[in-house]
């Protein structure tokens, strides 16, 4: 027997998806403030939504390159970006895009990877360059920014962008509650998480839970705020971890 779906039922689900699409937007500018103390602004997401652009920004987790520079086209360039740093937001006018990464200057433009993307107007973007599996090249993962909008929680994320480490637990030194995530393997997002206000060492850990690869101390996750963590590959075979932080422009 086939059942019929109304038009009432239609019209519901179309604007609940609508409600979720617009929930993900921020109605405030975001201020994006990294571990080493630099500051970015952007315009709010609504804003975006309204001229028509995406908000797109970029995070290098190389540690070979001295530098990266991604463009959308020959008009939407990035700026270009050291290991560990992160881009501030910039606005992108049109919905596909083949994102295109080079070590060169835009005079001498040769890509080394591309990456073809649909962004919906009045969203933040993520992309994350990291080293492919044989680390002989790169690749990229783009991932939507969906921000904290609850005032009285934090909200965590960790991305796993380390050749050569998978599957990675992340616990709060002393906590004796479950691990804020549990085998991150390599690549992948471990997406937002709300907790409680915290401060203390977050650890990184092998998955048995028992070899420590890396710590944050003095780590301060506070209320309103979105945190991204970001695993890549450092020196001598060990791990690096580092963070930024978003949060509504007061």
């Amino acid at each position: 027997m086939i059942s019929k779906i109304s038009t009432a039922s239609l019209l519901a689900g179309f604007v609940l998806l609508s409600a979720c699409s617009r929930d993900a937007q921020t109605e405030q500018e975001v201020t994006t403030r990294t571990s080493g103390g630099e500051a970015s602004t952007s315009m709010s997401g609504d804003s975006a939504d309204k001229r028509g652009e995406a908000l797109v920004r970029v995070v290098n987790a190389v540690p070979e390159t001295k530098s990266l520079t991604i463009r959308a086209d020959e008009t939407h360039a990035l700026p270009s970006v050291e290991y560990k740093g992160v881009t501030p937001y910039h606005s992108i006018d049109r919905n596909w895009v083949t994102f295109q990464v080079s070590r060169a200057s835009d005079a001498t433009y040769a890509p080394i990877e591309t990456n073809r993307e649909m962004l919906t107007d009045g969203h933040r973007y993520t992309i994350v360059v990291m080293r492919e599996n044989d680390a002989a090249g790169l690749k990229t993962r783009v991932i939507r920014d969906d921000l904290a909008n609850d005032a009285t929680k934090a909200q965590v994320r960790v991305i796993n962008a380390a050749e050569g480490f998978d599957e990675i637990d992340v616990r709060r030194k002393g906590v004796n509650d479950d691990d804020l995530f549990s085998g991150v393997n390599v690549g992948s997002e471990a997406g937002f998480k709300a907790i409680d206000p915290w401060a203390g060492t977050l650890e990184f850990r092998a998955e048995d839970g028992k070899r420590l690869l890396a710590t944050i101390a003095k780590a301060d996750l506070q209320a309103g705020k979105s945190y991204t963590i970001v695993l890549a590959p450092g020196k001598s075979g060990k791990l690096d971890a580092f963070w930024f932080e978003d949060a509504p422009t007061q």
